[in-house]
């Protein structure tokens, strides 16, 4: 029996099924979202914060009314 990708029966294998290195080089084509530059957003009230290089807007909390940041 010859299977696709390589995973062999059940998804067991030498871990050379599809999907390897799936992640890899994040940020490379996501636009200009992710760097040193940019805005945190918060999605409740609209509030924006200049992004921090080295915290994630996802550990800010809106300093309006407390609701966890996003990136614009």
């Amino acid at each position: 029996m010859r299977f696709r990708n390589r995973a062999g029966q059940g998804g067991q294998g030498r871990g050379m099924g599809q999907g390897l290195g799936r992640g890899q080089g994040r940020g490379q084509m996501g636009g200009n979202k992710l760097g040193p530059g940019g805005n945190c957003v918060c999605p409740a009230c609209g509030n924006v914060v200049v992004h921090e290089q080295g915290i994630s807007c996802y550990q800010i909390s809106c300093p309006k009314c407390g609701t966890k940041m996003t990136r614009a």
